[in-house]
């Protein structure tokens, strides 16, 4: 009897041991299935955690989802990608390692909301027309006395600033500049180093860009930055942005651009057809901060702008210029909604009205989106001297199209009063090859 009750009293006592084991829970995850936005976020939860723990977590493809070391996902690409929750005792602590759980990501893209639809016309208020009035009749004003009190007058609201939203900064610094005084305009082209920083990219320019800023007699001011920056992306990859950067000037001088970019990073595609906009920062000393900011409200991708045909209505059998080129190294960048390049080029020119050399390589840049033709602009200083031997200056902006044979119709400013009515006549842009690529730029009747 003593021999039963003890084995009863040892197997109860193992029962009891055993108990709080077996009742401990494990960590688990709260949740196991999401879906997120491109660029939202959530931080996993982990219920039961255990304070002897550490919590680790994997993605199975960055591009899609990452997540910090926290456990914050953030979604990056349309797509699916699984997150792997693993913990680790620490040290002294048995089953060191263990798999709590998988979150699988599907992350989708952004949403673009259709704008509102016009109000209907019975929405809008009905407007009666007055009756004719027979001629010579005297009218008397008729006063309708309101009930209504004067009602004070509302202080406007300030237009929001759409472009909140900063997508990077370009830091760049001025190098060699020069310039022509024309009748019309004057013209500088300032070339530049500079290097860019943010949350979706960081790089340098890829040798120097170029600015050219026109400002008008009228007071017109125009800008217009070109440049390639290579560097990583938010995932860690190397690629490279084409930027064209089309800027316009308040009356207190302050710079506003339009940029245009062409990217071979997936993961920045986006910026492709996005609303953004540009503000420059003028630091003094040649050292000025592009921060380009995207519109978060944007419903609709941003097109690409319309190809523009050269005017070919009309004769130009009036040759004005010639300008030989020697083509020289291509830097292009291929991206989801087209590609760009920029083709570097020396130039001179022997003609009767003109001869002169470039005073630096200059470049052509070529754009090409998805289903349209191939876009060229070529822009270029030359010094010489015209047919008197004058010395002279002449900018040059070749802008046209590629569609099996290259058409222009040129811009020139020059400095030379015997060539001032160039500035503002008809141009047109045609090419040969003999013995090398030869513009010629002619003038209408």
């Amino acid at each position: 009897m003593k021999k039963i009750l003890c084995l009863a009293l040892s197997a109860l006592l193992v029962v009891v041991n055993a108990y709080p084991a077996a009742a401990a829970k494990k960590a688990s995850l709260s949740f196991k299935k999401i879906t997120l936005q491109e660029g939202k976020t959530k931080k996993i939860t982990i219920k039961n955690k255990i304070k002897k723990a550490v919590y680790t977590y994997q993605s199975s493809s960055k591009k899609i989802a990452s997540v910090s070391k926290k456990g914050v996902i953030t979604a990056k690409k349309y797509g699916k990608t699984r997150i792997t929750v693993s913990e680790r005792l620490k040290k002294g602590s048995k089953n060191k390692k263990r798999k709590v759980g998988v979150v699988v990501v599907t992350c989708t893209k952004k949403k673009i909301q259709k704008p509102t639809t016009s109000p209907s016309v019975s929405a809008v208020p009905a407007v009666t027309a007055p009756s004719p009035v027979p001629t010579g009749v005297p009218q008397t004003p008729t006063q309708v006395p309101s009930s209504e009190s004067p009602k004070p007058m509302e202080t406007p609201v300030p237009t929001p600033d759409l472009y909140t939203a900063p997508v990077m900064s370009v830091r760049v610094t001025d190098q060699e500049k020069y310039s022509v005084d024309g009748t019309t305009c004057h013209v500088d082209m300032q070339y530049f180093t500079g290097d860019a920083s943010g949350d979706y990219f960081s790089g340098s320019t890829k040798g120097k860009g170029t600015t050219v800023i026109k400002e008008y007699k009228d007071g017109t001011k125009q800008s217009c930055a070109r440049y390639i920056l290579s560097g990583t992306d938010a995932d860690g990859k190397t690629c490279s942005l084409f930027i064209e950067d089309n800027g316009t000037a308040d009356d207190e001088g302050n710079t506003v651009t339009k940029p245009t970019i062409i990217t071979d990073s997936q993961a920045l595609s986006w910026l492709e057809t996005a609303d953004l906009q540009g503000r420059i920062t003028d630091h003094g000393n040649g050292e000025k901060t592009i921060d380009i900011r995207w519109n978060e409200s944007q419903t609709e991708p941003i097109p690409p702008r319309e190809v523009v045909r050269p005017d070919e209505s009309q004769s130009y059998p009036n040759e004005i210029f010639t300008f030989m080129i020697d083509i020289g190294s291509t830097s292009s960048v291929k991206g989801t909604a087209g590609s760009a390049s920029m083709i570097q080029f020396k130039a001179s020119s022997d003609c009767p009205n003109f001869k002169g050399t470039i005073v630096s390589d200059s470049v052509d840049t070529r754009l090409k989106y998805n289903g349209q033709i191939e876009t060229l602009s070529a822009r270029y200083i030359l010094t010489g001297e015209d047919a008197e031997g004058n010395p002279c200056s002449i900018y040059v902006e070749n802008n046209g199209i590629d569609d099996n044979g290259m058409v222009t119709e040129p811009l020139i400013i020059t400095d030379n009063p015997a060539f001032a009515w160039v500035e503002s006549a008809k141009l047109h842009g045609t090419v040969s090859w003999s013995p090398k690529l030869t513009i010629h730029v002619s003038a209408a009747e």
